[in-house]
């Protein structure tokens, strides 16, 4: 049975033990609590194609530790869960397998930052005229929907991440073009047990929407699918809960009654009021 809880739930936030994450973990909390958040996971990057080169291990326990030191030093007024924001598993499957058994997590983001061979979507020059949108695109989505079909995570992150940079670079991009194979990601995740996540960071960027958008929320929803977690992908406390509310209404408006957040890689779903 799926434990209910009241909401304002964070399920996507950086501390300083992401490179490029802003503050520590208390500090984030903190203004948790004076935000009026019912809790938050921390989901610090781990991004499996350079997890040696970065130094990903010291990383995940420093977080893993601090976050530990937060449950007990916030205990009754922020509800804190342990994550990892597991990004680019597919390209190194044996290593990303090591991680999710080396550690303890409450919740498993899986992400694509960037597909194999190629740097961050961030770094891409869009400007360039080099750059082929849609073979871009078409490779992005491949690579996401192995990572499903593999399924070591427990929730989808930013499903349209790319467009993040292509709407800051003024570049159009046609997800019509890429529909079928979104609907096999979305079904795939369904038939798996497997959440999405509403990404609010779009909100306060270039893009100006979530990740995804409605639409394929609300396909996703047609397609049966119900475990949808919100993140504010917040590397500094200022962004902490950012778009969570305005993200509730929007499910609300889709027919949603409740969203989730993880604790023991299991869903506990939030009532939407």
């Amino acid at each position: 049975m799926i434990a209910m809880y009241s909401n304002f739930f964070d399920s996507h936030t950086h501390s300083d033990n992401s490179p490029d994450g802003a503050h520590s973990i208390t500090f984030m909390c903190e203004n948790a609590v004076n935000k009026g958040l019912t809790g938050m996971a921390v989901t610090d990057h781990c991004e499996v194609n350079a997890y040696r080169q970065d130094k990903y291990d010291i990383r995940i326990r420093q977080s893993l530790f601090e976050a530990n030191i937060a449950k007990a030093a916030f205990k009754h007024r922020l509800l804190i869960t342990s994550g990892v924001e597991l990004g680019q598993p597919m390209q190194d499957v044996e290593t990303a397998e090591k991680i999710i058994s080396a550690f303890n997590f409450d919740f498993i983001l899986g992400s694509v930052h960037n597909i194999a061979n190629e740097q961050d979507f961030y770094y891409i020059d869009y400007s360039s005229g080099e750059v082929d949108i849609n073979a871009l695109l078409d490779r992005y989505f491949k690579e996401m929907y192995a990572m499903v079909l593999w399924g070591g995570f427990d929730v989808l992150a930013h499903i349209t991440y790319p467009l993040r940079y292509l709407a800051a670079a003024n570049v159009n991009a046609d997800l019509g073009r890429h529909s079928d194979i979104i609907d096999e990601i979305l079904k795939a995740a369904i038939n798996s047990g497997k959440g999405i996540e509403v990404n609010t960071s779009g909100l306060r960027q270039a893009i100006n929407d979530t990740m995804p958008n409605i639409q394929i929320i609300k396909r996703y929803r047609e397609l049966g699918g119900e475990i949808i977690t919100i993140g504010s992908d917040a590397h500094c406390t200022e962004h902490i809960g950012c778009g969570v509310q305005d993200t509730m209404s929007l499910l609300s408006g889709l027919g949603f009654k409740y969203f989730a957040f993880y604790k023991n890689r299991k869903p506990r779903m939030l009532n939407i009021i």
